[in-house]
């Protein structure tokens, strides 16, 4: 019953495609029609043919035998073309199905030199950070620090970058819309000014800040001084640049003049007014031009404030260490990623172990190499009946020859009619065993011939094979990912950045 459902399966899998060379049906009347049976047996019946001491089959019992064996030859002519059509698929797919499948070579060369480049690079990372971490130790001496230096990183710059276009932006709005009134263009005169205004408070003070501000803690006396004078008169000019545009504004609000004719001198109301704003001391400020003030002076100290953080407060020290905490950073980052990069080939020689696995009993076996070795099968258990048609044709035309012939005789039978004990056969013809045997028929196809229960056993003994070869594989990946796992703790130590 097992055996049944087995290949009633394969019959179910394989439905609508050609799994065996279909043999024509042997038709007897064909045969007996083609030697004139009737007619001949009649005749040599009434001329007591074949003769009493004939010993051989008689010229239409032979034609008979020939004209099965023409029609038999052509069947086993068009078996061999199909046969042929077969034959390599299954030898090919036989070969891969004895093959070895799984190589831990392959992934062990993979891993040896993924493990090697990362080593390479931690080696030549570690090098240079231990020169550049020595810089760093030797400019901490020199300029008499006890802190690591604040190296930019992108997330420095960029929020450096923000704060000077925000304060920038700010400011232009602010500054602009506050001078708009005050000026003959209105608004777009005022966001000139308002423009380049900002840009001293923003730009040049985050400038100042970057390269003064920073100087007023360093070891030499003359760069702190040298910066603290710059930096004193630089927020005198901005105090007094601010101071002056506010007083601009309280002046354009006292007496309606604009801003360009107030600076020229050409609006007679303004020098009514009291005070002059090349002197904004003398003049009242009111409270929009006192916000004109505090903006930009309060805009220039954030710009000035951020000059200073930006790139390290010491000047110089964020760059000096700078490449060191890049290799520092590099370094810790390989070593933390090399355990998931490993690993992660690891898990994807398993996924692709499993992968082939299902690919080679799927494809191979199923669709290839069972198909095939059935078909052969099938071909051969066809021409067994096949040919077991034909020899019961023969036996039946010859039967009716002899009895049509005995008939119409008025001597003996001939003596091949008869057994060796004399008595008349009853079995008149049998096809000889070259003829039945499809190991003979199909010389060339025997030694891939597999009968149903070799086929079984052989399907079972390669999925056997298969899987036991990736099982075994599997193992060899997980010994080897222990051993891989303490070359890289090795790795990790070794390259270790205190």
């Amino acid at each position: 019953m097992i055996k049944f459902n087995f290949f009633k399966r394969l019959r179910e899998i394989f439905k609508g495609k050609k799994m065996t060379f279909n043999f024509e049906n042997v038709k007897v009347k064909q045969i007996e029609d083609k030697i004139n049976l009737k007619s001949t047996a009649t005749n040599n019946g009434k001329n007591n043919l074949p003769r009493a001491s004939s010993e051989t089959f008689s010229n239409c019992e032979n034609e008979a035998i020939i004209s099965a064996d023409e029609f038999r030859n052509s069947q086993v002519s068009k078996a061999v073309d199909y046969l042929n059509s077969i034959k390599g698929k299954i030898i090919d797919s036989t070969a891969k199905l004895g093959q070895k499948h799984f190589f831990i070579d392959e992934l062990k060369n993979k891993i040896e030199r993924t493990l090697t480049t990362a080593e390479s690079k931690l080696s030549n990372l570690k090098d240079a950070y231990q020169t550049q971490d020595n810089e760093v130790k030797n400019f901490r001496l020199e300029n008499n620090l006890n802190r690591e230096p604040k190296s930019l990183t992108m997330m420095n710059i960029i929020v450096g970058i923000a704060v000077i276009a925000v304060l920038f932006i700010i400011e232009l709005r602010v500054n602009g819309n506050l001078l708009a009134p005050a000026m003959a263009s209105g608004q777009k005169e005022g966001m000139a000014i308002a423009a380049a205004v900002a840009g001293l408070n923003v730009f040049v003070s985050f400038a100042v800040g970057f390269y003064a501000l920073k100087n007023f803690h360093h070891v030499q006396i003359m760069r702190r001084n040298i910066s603290k004078v710059g930096l004193t008169i630089y927020l005198i000019f901005i105090v007094y640049l601010n101071w002056a545009l506010g007083a601009y504004r309280a002046i354009h609000e006292a007496t309606g003049a604009n801003l360009m004719d107030v600076i020229t001198g050409n609006d007679t109301a303004s020098s009514i007014a009291e005070g002059s704003a090349p002197i904004p001391w003398t003049v009242d400020l009111t409270f929009t031009s006192l916000i004109l003030v505090f903006v930009g002076i309060g805009f220039a100290i954030g710009s000035l404030i951020d000059g200073y953080l930006f790139n390290d407060p010491y000047p110089g020290y964020g760059s000096v260490g700078k490449d060191r905490n890049e290799n520092k950073k590099e370094i810790n980052r390989i070593r933390e990623h090399l355990s998931s990069e490993i690993r992660s080939i690891f898990n994807n020689e398993t996924k692709k172990t499993s992968e082939n696995r299902d690919m080679i009993i799927s494809g191979v076996l199923r669709k290839d190499w069972i198909p095939n070795i059935t078909s052969l099968e099938n071909t051969f258990e066809g021409y067994r009946r096949f040919s077991e048609q034909i020899s019961e044709a023969l036996d039946h035309t010859v039967g009716e020859y002899r009895s049509i012939n005995s008939m119409f005789r008025t001597e003996a039978e001939p003596k091949y009619w008869r057994d060796s004990n004399g008595k008349v056969k009853t079995k008149y013809y049998e096809l000889s065993d070259d003829k039945k045997d499809p190991n003979k028929v199909f010389r060339d196809f025997a030694i891939l011939y597999l009968n149903k229960d070799q086929i079984e056993k052989k399907i079972e003994d390669y999925q056997n094979k298969i899987q036991e070869e990736a099982n075994e594989f599997i193992n060899n990946i997980n010994s080897y990912s222990d051993e891989t796992n303490k070359k890289i703790e090795e790795i990790r130590s070794k390259y270790a950045i205190s």
